[in-house]
């Protein structure tokens, strides 16, 4: 699996780690753009496998991931 996360979003460290911790297996990067503008500076965002895949918080976000 391949995980891109936007390195605009605030705490981006954090939700970095979580995925790693979350999806031991997929390769994880952080990207200057996914094309979600202006959203990935307000909500944790990610492209997963070309998949725009958003949520409020990071942990909707991983329960979103797991279900693809």
């Amino acid at each position: 699996m391949k995980i891109n996360i936007c390195k605009k979003f605030p705490k981006i460290k954090k939700f970095e780690k979580k995925l790693s911790k979350a999806f031991p297996d997929a390769s994880i990067q952080v990207k200057s753009c996914i094309n979600m503008c202006k959203r990935c500076k307000s909500q944790p965002l990610a492209k997963v496998d070309g998949v725009k895949v958003k949520a409020k918080k990071v942990e909707k976000l991983i329960e979103k991931i797991e279900t693809l």
